[in-house]
């Protein structure tokens, strides 16, 4: 057998044995994307690879200019994370990404009897419900430091702080129930509206991330 051969066989069985013998940790923990449920394995003494799923539901409200809205928060991603502990200890620094299915729905408040629909006032019957869908980027990047080995012996306490990318909202609009639904003038001023409630949602557009969990290396 070639030399070359036998050297990546062998360079294949140590990276074998050196995952095999890999700690492997099962953790949970709460955080501004949720709470979550993570796996974490270590690549080297260094540097651990997580895995994991956040998820929460959040009802608030909001406003524009003219229109009143209750929202309703979903929260839902699915991270993958490297840890990088760069002074041998606790401290790390955390680069990875999050397929990111956060989203809010939108509903108009009826109370009033008039809504300010983008630069034009409409009465309530005239323009219904607005109902609406706002969605952020699919992949997200995600950039933290934290403190705490999600892969140790036994348990271990973890705390991350970070920033989530995922761009600006892009939000769909639409009028139900109303007189005027599908009136070329109200849906004109349903387009100024998105654009209104797109620039007071930019705030999501970095969202910041606070976590606290708790692990346990198998």
């Amino acid at each position: 057998m070639p030399i070359k051969i036998k050297i990546s066989i062998s360079s294949l069985l140590l990276l074998i044995s050196s995952y095999s013998t890999a700690d492997t940790s099962l953790g949970v923990g709460l955080s501004t994307l949720g709470a979550n449920i993570q796996l974490a394995q270590s690549l080297s003494h260094n540097i651990n690879l997580r895995l994991e799923y956040n998820g929460a539901s959040y009802d608030t409200d909001g406003a524009t200019n003219g229109v009143d809205y209750d929202l309703d928060l979903d929260l839902s991603s699915i991270g993958l994370l490297f840890d990088w502990h760069a002074l041998n200890n606790g401290f790390r620094v955390t680069l990875g990404g999050l397929y990111n299915d956060n989203r809010l729905s939108a509903n108009s408040n009826l109370n009033g009897a008039n809504l300010e629909v983008g630069d034009m006032t409409f009465t309530s019957a005239q323009v219904g419900q607005l109902q609406g869908d706002i969605s952020f980027n699919s992949f997200s990047p995600y950039l933290g430091v934290g403190w705490g080995r999600a892969v140790h012996q036994g348990y271990s306490f973890n705390f991350d702080l970070g920033v989530v990318f995922q761009g600006k909202p892009d939000v769909d609009l639409r009028s139900v129930g109303g007189l005027f639904s599908n009136n070329a003038l109200l849906l004109s001023e349903i387009e100024t509206e998105e654009r209104e409630l797109q620039d007071d949602l930019d705030i999501f557009e970095l969202y910041p991330v606070i976590s606290f969990g708790l692990s346990y290396t198998f």
